[in-house]
């Protein structure tokens, strides 16, 4: 789901004034999204199907799996955010 953190990149960009905000806010939306993903993920009834994946996967990474499915999405949300946030930030800077 790369879409909601290009929306949110490209939104940091164009709402924050200082270079400062556009690195620190992808950080605050990476546990916001995950956040999002866990309240997703328990409304589409997948929660069980995790528990009993992490069954058969104990440890990924040195971590369950559960933990390196919230640590990839905040990886992957924050880079994303903050790529766009910075690209929106400068276009912006240069118009």
């Amino acid at each position: 789901m790369p879409f909601p953190n290009l929306i949110a990149g490209v939104l940091i960009g164009i709402v924050s004034n200082a270079w400062g905000e556009r690195l620190i806010s992808p950080f605050a939306w990476g546990v916001v999204f995950c956040i999002y993903t866990a309240i997703y993920q328990r409304a589409k009834g997948k929660i069980s199907t995790v528990n009993k994946r992490s069954l058969n996967y104990r440890v990924k990474w040195g971590m369950s799996f559960q933990q390196a499915l919230y640590f990839v999405n905040y990886i992957t949300a924050t880079s994303t955010s903050f790529i766009f946030a910075m690209l929106t930030g400068a276009i912006k800077g240069i118009l």
